[in-house]
């Protein structure tokens, strides 16, 4: 059936499985655009020149304020993780310090801000462990990583909740329209109706992932760790 003949209320609700279902994965796929053919032939030149690298006046700083809330709700969730690395960054790394007032700086979190090399990289030298406080660290990451991938499991679930929700308000937004409505008029009435569950959803997700990727940072450092003490 084409997207383009309307639909009465008995096919909505078949049509809607197959288009959420579709449109559910977009959270998760990286954005592809398909052309049409016939566009490809209005010009020989690609778009590069006028493409946008950056985003448009104040999409920057509310970008910014969403990553920052996200980043929050994981230092929150992980408290003790975070309070691990702090002891351990405050043994082989240097704090930046104002030269005016002598107090450390903080970030908006209330961690210490550390000096970098030219390079982007952190002044940091491990050699200042000793095989003891190494020991430490490693027994307190290798003990706590079970409620961390606990908390992980959480974050995940409660995307996938917040990833259902979405759905569900696509879905409604896509079958409510009465009378003989097009599939592309309902998908985007679907849309616009879903629109704050998805962006939700994509910030769950996003909140999972970076739960997911602490918990690969942790067990790699504590790796690290036991090697050097094996060495």
């Amino acid at each position: 059936m084409s997207d383009q003949q309307p639909l009465d209320e008995g096919q909505a609700a078949d049509q809607a499985r197959r288009v959420i279902g579709e449109i559910a994965h977009e959270a998760d796929e990286p954005l592809a655009v398909d052309i049409d053919p016939d566009r490809t032939r209005e010009t020989t030149r690609t778009g590069f020149a006028r493409m946008r690298t950056d985003w448009r006046p104040g999409e920057a700083a509310e970008v910014h304020g969403i990553t920052q809330q996200a980043q929050g709700v994981i230092r929150r969730t992980f408290p003790d993780a975070y309070l691990i690395m702090a002891e351990l960054w405050g043994l082989v790394r240097e704090p930046v310090v104002n030269e005016t007032t002598g107090e450390i700086e903080l970030d908006v979190f209330g961690w210490p801000v550390w000096k970098k090399l030219p390079s982007g990289a952190y002044a940091e030298d491990y050699t200042r462990l000793t095989p003891r406080e190494k020991d430490d660290f490693l027994l307190r990451i290798t003990t706590g990583l079970l409620e961390w991938e606990q908390r992980a499991s959480t974050a995940w679930l409660e995307a996938m909740l917040a990833k259902g929700r979405w759905e569900e308000a696509m879905a409604s937004g896509f079958i409510t329209p009465t009378g003989r409505v097009t599939v592309e008029e309902r998908t985007q009435r679907g849309r616009a109706f879903a629109a704050e569950d998805r962006y939700h959803a994509i910030f769950r997700a996003a909140v999972s992932r970076s739960a997911e990727q602490l918990i690969r940072s942790l067990e790699r450092l504590g790796q690290r760790l036991k090697d050097s003490l094996t060495a």
